[in-house]
């Protein structure tokens, strides 16, 4: 699949999964509406049955009172008496016209005061034919039915006094409660009862929250006489409430980052595999260059020898022999490198560890490399600093580390090769650097460079040999020793290589 198809699927699906995530947030978010709108419509609920209820406490009052007190013709002025007080009470007979009614309250035959009040035509309307009801008259006599207008005065004067002389202030709290509990909703809550923007009753921390979303209610709407009487109550958990609504959601999230960050990782390895394709399409090209150059040469000699055209001395013989044994050693070492790494990617790689001084494995190795480095009229420099160097390791793989190192310090250093190695003591271990004047590595290289058939592009692929085996071997080799290795490079200004390595005493 081609990168422009593979980039193609990525964006669709990143699209699709974004879609699907927004869907979810909608969905959340509609939910938490809806059951906000509930919970406001149940406490709705809860608070109109409170309402009723003070409405029917009133009306039971006024007909015991009502019922109580001498009968008052239709029409004339009659002292009666409720709540202690003494009333009289002006209403019109026709409230459409004359929509106002004065009542007078005194004690002990004293005014204590006269309220004029604008009617509810429409309560007012419904108050009068209550007192038409058979259950507001007197027992039917010989002229018929008698209204019951003492129930109506009693009524009308109950409704024009203080809301304080009216209801229970202290039982309204448990009356909420009680109304709310019963709709399901047992939430702490604050509430206040305010008439004509006076507060006569509110809990503790009423005031605490002013901020919080208040639900109210008209207190005695039905009342034949307009009024100002609220109850206010709202809750501080609330919020907390609602947001349970979202519960789902965080495990619906968890699903979706979940499925959001396999998809990542499908196309992460989407793309590495392609990469790692045109990697190994670059290891054959090599191998099979670094292959067909000894197996040529070595057919050629043979053929030389087979060749009776050709004088053969044994100078000659000898040197043909040199040639098939050389190039036979360099094809064994190369197919010995690929084994190398078939073995660690199997987990067959077992260390045959034990105390080696470290610098003697270095200086047995440098005068090889120091020869091919002076060949090209270059210099080796050696700093052998570390105090300590008996370290627990595999000799072979260890001297097959460094002789990477610093092949690839050689093979990538300018036409005068500066190579240089040294060890020094660090954090119960011992650093072995390498450094070099070659073409160095670019940084988006570096974090390659370590895998396996990687090569870093010189232009042109075979003007080096090698597989992109090299680094790749020594950092495993260095991670089975409980090392590591690291790079700092440059492009132009050279690499330095340090392989760190523990004492494990």
């Amino acid at each position: 699949m081609s990168k422009k198809y593979i980039w193609l699927v990525t964006i669709v699906l990143a699209i699709s999964l974004c879609g699907l995530i927004l869907i979810q947030i909608k969905y959340y978010q509609s939910t938490a509406k809806i059951k906000e709108d509930q919970f406001f419509l149940t406490v709705s609920i809860a608070l109109d049955q409170v309402v009723d209820e003070m409405e029917s406490d009133d009306e039971a009052k006024s007909i015991l009172e009502g019922t109580s007190s001498d009968q008052v013709r239709e029409g004339v002025k009659k002292n009666k008496k409720i709540n202690s007080y003494g009333y009289t009470i002006d209403f019109p007979a026709n409230p459409d016209k004359h929509p106002t009614a004065a009542v007078s309250y005194y004690q002990e035959d004293k005014i204590l005061y006269t309220k004029e009040t604008e009617l509810n035509s429409k309560s007012f309307n419904e108050l009068l034919k209550k007192a038409q009801d058979s259950r507001y008259q007197f027992p039917k006599n010989r002229m018929g039915y008698q209204y019951q207008t003492s129930f109506l005065a009693t009524s009308i004067a109950r409704q024009n006094m203080p809301l304080k002389e009216r209801i229970d202030l202290n039982s309204i709290q448990e009356l909420v409660k009680e109304k709310l509990k019963n709709n399901g909703i047992k939430l702490d809550f604050e509430f206040a009862i305010i008439s004509n923007n006076i507060f006569l009753k509110k809990s503790k921390d009423y005031f605490k929250n002013e901020q919080q979303e208040k639900y109210s209610k008209q207190l005695f709407p039905n009342d034949s006489f307009k009024n100002s009487h609220y109850i206010n109550i709202f809750f501080p958990g609330m919020h907390k409430y609602i947001i349970q609504s979202y519960t789902m959601l965080i495990p619906s999230m968890i699903l979706s980052l979940i499925l959001i960050l396999c998809c990542a990782l499908t196309i992460y390895i989407i793309f590495r595999q392609k990469r790692l394709s045109k990697i190994k399409n670059d290891f054959i090209n090599n191998m099979t260059h670094e292959f067909k150059t000894p197996i040529s040469t070595i057919s050629l000699a043979s053929q030389m020898l087979r060749d009776s055209s050709v004088t053969t001395t044994a100078s000659s013989i000898d040197h043909m022999a040199k040639i098939i044994n050389d190039e036979s050693r360099r094809l064994s070492y190369q197919v010995e490198k690929v084994l190398q790494m078939a073995i660690f990617n199997e987990g067959r790689l077992k260390l045959k560890l034990k105390a080696i001084n470290l610098h003697h494995i270095i200086e047995n190795l440098m005068p090889n490399f120091t020869i091919r480095v002076e060949d090209r009229k270059g210099n080796t420099y050696q700093h052998l600093d570390a105090r300590e160097d008996l370290v627990m390791l595999d000799e072979i793989h260890i001297g097959n580390l460094i002789s990477n190192l610093l092949d690839n310090a050689i093979k990538y250093s300018k036409d005068v090769p500066e190579i240089s190695i040294s060890t020094r003591n660090k954090d119960k271990g011992i650093v072995i650097s390498i450094t070099d004047n070659g073409i160095g590595i670019a940084k988006e290289d570096q974090k390659m460079i370590f895998e396996r058939f990687f090569r870093v592009h010189t232009g042109n692929v075979h003007d080096v040999k090698g597989f992109g085996l090299g680094l790749s071997y020594v950092k495993r080799i260095a991670d089975a020793h409980g090392g590591h290795v690291s790079v700092d490079s440059s492009l132009g200004k050279g690499t330095k290589f340090e392989v760190y390595l523990p004492f494990k005493k």
